[in-house]
């Protein structure tokens, strides 16, 4: 197999550039440019950086071309150093098809490798082309691929995917509406809130400030709570449409060794995942959504992940499901997952010795605040709540192990159940301090091979049960 080699589309050029602004001058000169009060002086920096960024960026394109080469994808680039770099098409895991409301009206996409290789090591983007220019750069490595596989298994048929999948998933509007609802991140909202108004003294005129600090000092205890709650209201609106925005038209195609993920309407992507790359799946409930019987499956996967468009570099495997279907959908999705979900409780005085450290940490910060604050002795009204959290945390969690399955369930703010498989453990680790030994408690610490470090924890069970979890993990 061999082709010409060939140029990025030319928008490529303002693509990178904007990529070089956002990624260095937006970040190390925004303060900066705030902060000087003379900005006529330094105007000829402000345009001749960008204009520097555009050529370079000209040159850069200019130097960059791909091209098939027997049984390798070629790339060429580099404007001062020269590089050359060769992927064998049988390491290609998948091939994503990105873009957003800008590349979509001027008719481009941005595509991407992904490889067996750890992390981001393993991605190479292209981040302009026609569509048909992508269409055609991935039925070429479909196509390599599979001439790859029966040249080199002979006597067997060649196992490939099917045209037609075998279960469609779409998230329906109610569905979405649904997801947006109980998955929305205002938490996270809030705290950038928060520490943008640390440094509000920066942005925001002293006259305006001051008004709005005025008015809040003058407010009634009513007034308060209304602001509060109008604002904790529009940050929720905030998020629910950022959510309807990244799920929408979300649809999974599930075919016979891969999924196929479409997902987003300001930014669409086509994402392709092998399924033996899966190597955990992870189920969360977040606090509504274990109220209304509704869960969130993720999946943990070898090689390079996107870690910016990834949960922590989980993938998105569907965003809202009844608890009820989840048994079906992993038994079509990933069989090998499929099965009971159980959990077994952790021991009672596991659970009271966790709470010794939590409970000595508030008590003397409720004792620190009491001493140096008038207000401070009515943080100890928090104290038995924070306590019956801690205990229902503690008591939520468990462990199971089902056959070739091992089940850890944990708790923050979200249930997160794991399920993962011997097959799949990198590594096992079994700790034991001295008042855990008076207790005969031990603390279990999992390893998978995932893109990214993934362990999960089971805090103060039994030893008895964490003899049983090691021998089975040694055991041939």
């Amino acid at each position: 197999m061999k082709s010409n080699g060939k140029h990025l589309h030319f928008f490529a050029i303002i693509s990178d550039a904007v990529a070089t602004l956002r990624g260095i001058i937006v970040p190390l000169g925004f303060g900066f440019v705030w902060g000087v009060r003379h900005l006529g002086d330094i105007i000829g920096y402000v345009l001749i950086i960008p204009l520097v960024i555009v050529v370079f960026n000209f040159f850069k394109w200019l130097r960059f071309k791909y091209e098939f080469v027997d049984d390798q994808f070629h790339i060429r680039s580099g404007v001062l150093v020269r590089s050359d770099r060769y992927i064998r098409i049988q390491r290609i895991q998948s091939v994503q098809i990105k873009t957003n409301l800008l590349l979509r009206l001027l008719g481009v996409v941005q595509l991407k490798f992904d490889t067996a290789d750890q992390a981001s090591k393993g991605d190479t983007v292209l981040s302009a082309l026609k569509l048909e220019e992508a269409e055609r750069i991935k039925a070429e490595v479909s196509r390599g691929k599979t001439q790859q596989s029966a040249t080199a298994v002979e006597e067997k048929p060649v196992q490939t995917s099917k045209d037609l999948p075998k279960k469609i998933y779409l998230l329906s509007g109610k569905r979405l509406l649904a997801a947006s609802l109980l998955s929305s991140k205002i938490g996270v909202m809030i705290a950038a809130v928060a520490g943008l108004w640390s440094q509000a003294d920066d942005f925001i005129p002293d006259s305006i400030q001051g008004r709005s600090l005025s008015y809040l000092e003058h407010a009634s205890l009513v007034g308060i709570i209304i602001i509060i709650g109008v604002a904790i209201l529009l940050f929720w609106l905030f998020s629910l449409v950022s959510a309807l925005l990244r799920w929408g038209f979300f649809k999974l195609s599930i075919y016979e060794e891969e999924w196929c993920i479409h997902r987003g309407v300001w930014e669409t992507s086509d994402e392709t995942y092998k399924t033996d790359r899966v190597q955990a799946i992870r189920i969360k409930e977040q606090w509504f959504q274990q109220l209304f019987g509704w869960c969130t499956v993720y999946a943990d996967c070898s090689g390079s992940i996107d870690l910016e468009k990834s949960d922590g570099g989980s993938i998105l495997v569907f965003p809202l499901l009844r608890k009820k279907e989840l048994p079906d959908f992993l038994k079509t999705a990933i069989p090998r997952f499929s099965g009971p979900i159980e959990r077994h409780p952790l021991p009672m005085r596991g659970t009271l010795y966790r709470m010794i450290l939590p409970a000595a940490f508030w008590i003397v910060l409720c004792s620190v605040l009491t001493w140096w604050l008038d207000w401070g002795k009515y943080t100890f009204i928090a104290f038995p709540f924070i306590l019956a959290y801690i205990w229902f945390k503690n008591r939520s969690e468990g462990w199971a192990l089902i056959d070739k399955r091992l089940i850890v369930v944990n708790r923050w703010l979200t249930k997160t159940t794991t399920i993962t498989t011997k097959q799949h453990i990198q590594s096992f680790a079994k700790r034991q301090s001295r008042f855990q030994k008076k207790l005969n408690l031990s603390t279990c610490k999992t390893f998978i091979r995932a893109s990214t470090q993934e362990t999960f924890t089971i805090h103060q069970l039994d030893e008895q049960d964490a003899d049983r979890l090691f021998h089975w993990f040694r055991k041939k």
